[in-house]
């Protein structure tokens, strides 16, 4: 666009000279407008030549200015972009620690919810050999009573220690899971990290060798291109966390916690009714 209006300009000038002559070959008639108009042709010719060099070396100059100022610009503009990733590291990492401590107050407020639980089903257990004292009347009734009240808190205790295991074993495995995905997105991430900086180095390195600014541009976007699409791929074969098997191992060991307890209740509670006549 520049060259051409360089070129429009050239031939502007040619133009208004050509009229000057017309209107000097009128008001004097001695002078020959053909041999005017030739020798003229012949002096465009020339001025032509040298307005369409004079307006390429021009043009020429312009693109290479503008190719010098990308690596003029190249150290401004890594500055801009190296404080964005670092802007934005800085955000993941806020967000990774406020979920890890909302995770954290939920186990608390879960193990604050079933350590009442538990007490007031300890209350309730009170209460109930309470009762069954108003009902043992004899020394072997009130002995079978203690044992089952000793059967009745081992089952218990056996019961809790059974589900904390679990509980603990599916936050462990949860962990786990969070620290092993986490490595995994770190990894991708210093993986771009050095992709980018390598090409970024080169680039710098190939300005200051004083390769063609054009050629270190195009470098450089072909780099930084692939190291996007290889984080992309690398976040993308990241499996999400799947919690799925951790939740239904948990369950299935409450269920086996509970059905021993069951068991064990059972066979207390049917000595003790014997033991009373019940």
């Amino acid at each position: 666009m520049t060259l051409v209006n360089l070129m429009m300009k050239a031939n502007s000038k040619i133009i208004s000279i050509l009229g000057i002559l017309l209107i000097v070959s009128l008001l004097v008639p001695n002078i020959s407008f053909a041999k005017s108009i030739k020798d003229w042709f012949n002096i465009w010719e020339r001025n032509k030549g040298q307005e369409d060099q004079k307006a390429s070396e021009s043009y020429n100059q312009i693109i290479r200015n503008r190719q010098l100022q990308f690596c003029n610009q190249l150290v401004n503009w890594t500055a801009k972009i190296d404080q964005t990733i670092t802007q934005r590291q800085t955000k993941i990492q806020e967000r990774q620690t406020e979920r890890l401590e909302k995770l954290e107050q939920r186990r608390e407020d879960k193990n604050g919810k079933l350590e009442q639980y538990r007490e007031k089903w300890e209350e309730k257990w009170e209460e109930h050999f309470d009762k069954l004292e108003d009902i043992a009347t004899t020394s072997a009734q009130m002995e079978a009573l203690i044992e089952f009240k000793q059967a009745v808190k081992e089952a218990i205790a056996s019961r809790q220690a059974a589900i904390d295991e679990a509980i603990s074993d599916f936050r462990d495995a949860l962990d786990q899971a969070i620290a092993n995905r986490k490595t995994a997105v770190e990894t991708a991430k210093n993986n771009y990290l050095a992709a980018y900086q390598a090409a970024i180095d080169k680039a710098k390195a190939d300005c200051a060798a004083g390769i063609d600014p054009a050629k270190v541009r195009d470098t450089l976007q072909v780099a930084l291109k692939a190291a996007r699409e290889k984080f992309n791929s690398d976040k993308q074969a990241i499996e999400k966390l799947n919690l799925k098997p951790l939740v239904e191992a948990r369950q299935q060991a409450f269920k086996e916690a509970l059905d021993y307890f069951k068991k064990a209740m059972q066979e207390a509670r049917d000595k003790l009714k014997a033991a009373l006549g019940l």
